[in-house]
């Protein structure tokens, strides 16, 4: 149980309006290459965040429906994280709301 509250609250300060230290980051990623579970659980708490409009332009860039498009942001991001292809800096972006190119293709499954 107390791994499971640890995961959240690592994945909730990366999933929220928190910035992550480099550090947090950084065992965040070692927790979701090391177990399939929590990355289904960061997938899920992620698609959880996500209001009618972030759905819609969620949906936009994921190119599936709206409905479906949180689920497949997060799906993307999570794979993007642990295959190391979004770095912090990258996080930190995303949290500031400043999408590079690097990141819609990465939402885009590109």
């Amino acid at each position: 149980m107390r791994a499971r509250t640890v995961t959240m609250m690592i994945a909730m300060g990366l999933l929220t309006a928190c910035v992550p230290t480099r550090q947090d980051y950084d065992a965040y990623v070692t927790l979701l290459q090391g177990s399939a579970r929590a990355r289904s659980e960061a997938v899920k708490d992620c698609a959880k965040g996500f209001d009618a409009n972030g759905r819609r332009g969620a949906g936009l860039v994921t190119n599936v429906s709206d409905k479906d498009a949180p689920r497949v942001a997060c799906e993307r991001f999570v794979a993007a994280v642990v295959s190391g292809r979004i770095t912090y800096d990258d996080v930190i972006d995303v949290k500031q709301r400043r999408f590079t190119p690097k990141i819609i293709k990465i939402f885009q499954g590109r």
